[in-house]
């Protein structure tokens, strides 16, 4: 694979999910806080 595209499609999936998390963030900000996540799920999956 030519390291430049892969370059390329690194930073567009990178500037794509910031605003994606950003988007989710602000919807997230006036609504009730989420209820504590079953611990049968991954850990990794929980909001810093």
């Amino acid at each position: 694979m030519d390291f430049e595209f892969f370059r390329q499609t690194c930073q567009h999936f990178l500037r794509t999910s910031s605003q994606f998390l950003g988007l989710a963030a602000a919807a997230c900000q006036p609504a009730l806080p989420l209820p504590a996540l079953p611990a049968s799920q991954p850990q990794g999956q929980q909001p810093a």
